[in-house]
């Protein structure tokens, strides 16, 4: 099994088509890798509030837990950063997007956690984000 991240966005946002697009970078993009449509309805109506989602690929999903040095942490703040300059370009002020990470296949059970951050005031280096965390971050 894998863990998968999912964002909800109100806008539509590109997504890479691993199938026809060439040169993407593999370790990050929009687009499907883990999840099928089953699992993004399900992450959709039970953890999101906004109108698209799109899965995070990247072959493992963001899992920031103790300890914070290890492989998969210090992969999943990379990745985050990321997201966050990735979504920096695309929300105007005074807007937001969520991001859930599970294994795959568990998108629609109850959250254990949930989180509301603001973009400007992020430190990356101080967050955890266990699986099944809920997470609003505004710009």
């Amino acid at each position: 099994m894998s863990i998968a991240s999912y964002i909800g966005i109100n806008i539509k946002i590109p997504q890479v088509d691993i199938n026809e697009d060439e040169g993407y970078d593999e370790d990050f993009y929009v687009g499907q890798c883990f999840a099928d449509g089953t699992c993004l309805y399900s992450v959709q109506a039970a953890q999101f509030t906004t109108a698209h989602v799109y899965e995070i690929s990247s072959h493992w999903g963001i899992e920031i837990v103790e300890p914070f040095d290890s492989k998969i942490s210090l992969e999943s703040k990379e990745k985050l950063r990321r997201l966050l300059e990735l979504m920096d370009s695309y929300l105007a002020e005074g807007d937001y997007f969520e991001l859930y990470s599970c294994w795959v296949g568990e998108e629609g059970d109850s959250r254990e956690h949930a989180l509301t951050l603001e973009m400007k005031d992020l430190d990356i280096h101080k967050l955890e984000i266990p699986e099944k965390t809920y997470v609003l971050i505004k710009k």
